[in-house]
C-alpha cells in the first residue's frame, strides 16, 4: 500500500481555516463573557429578569439573564429566594 499525498495547497487552506476557526471561537467566547457579566451587572441593580429582557434586544429572554446569573452569581446571591428558584428549574 503506497502512501497518498494530499495536495499542500489544500493542506495550507485547511490550515489557514482551522486557524480562522479558532481564532472566531475565542472571540466569541470572550463576547459571551462579557455578555454574562453585562447581564448579571444589570441583574445586580434591580433583580427583575423579565424587565432587563424586555429593556434589551429581542435575543434576550429572561431566561437568558437567569442563565447569566446563575453562572456568574457569588454564593450569598444564592440565598435570594428567586436566584435560589432559578438554579434548581
Amino acid at each position: 500500500m503506497t502512501a497518498q499525498v494530499l495536495p499542500p495547497e489544500l493542506l495550507i487552506e485547511a490550515m489557514l481555516i482551522e486557524a480562522e476557526y479558532q481564532g472566531a471561537r475565542e472571540a466569541l467566547t470572550g463576547l459571551l463573557n462579557r455578555r454574562r457579566s453585562a447581564l448579571y451587572k444589570l441583574w445586580r441593580t434591580c433583580k427583575n429578569p423579565s424587565l432587563i429582557a424586555a429593556n434589551l434586544p429581542t435575543t434576550i429572554k429572561k431566561e437568558t439573564v437567569e442563565a447569566a446569573v446563575v453562572k456568574l452569581a457569588p454564593p450569598q446571591d444564592f440565598e435570594l429566594l428567586e436566584l435560589f428558584e432559578i438554579s434548581h428549574v
